[in-house]
């Protein structure tokens, strides 16, 4: 039985699974984005500025996985709090 992942449940850059707390019915605090210690549309929002291969949508989810490498790409810094 093949099983498909809806567009907003996969990562536009990858099309793997998203894993968004959201897309399941959770609250954003059960994202694995709100436990992050990035500031995660600035790192979006830099990609978005530098990279023309992926269209996102502001409020586009990414995967973990992705959002590691866009990370490792950019210059954004920790912040103490990231509040989604």
């Amino acid at each position: 039985m093949t099983s498909f992942i809806s567009a907003a449940q996969s990562c536009p850059l990858c099309q793997q699974a998203n894993t968004c707390a959201m897309e399941q019915g959770l609250a954003i605090d059960a994202c694995w984005c709100a436990k992050q210690a990035l500031d995660m549309p600035s790192v979006i929002a830099q990609y978005k500025a530098n990279s023309s291969l992926v269209d996102l949508a502001d409020n586009q989810c990414i995967c973990q996985s992705c959002m590691a490498k866009l990370v490792q790409q950019s210059a954004i810094e920790p912040v103490d709090i990231y509040f989604p």
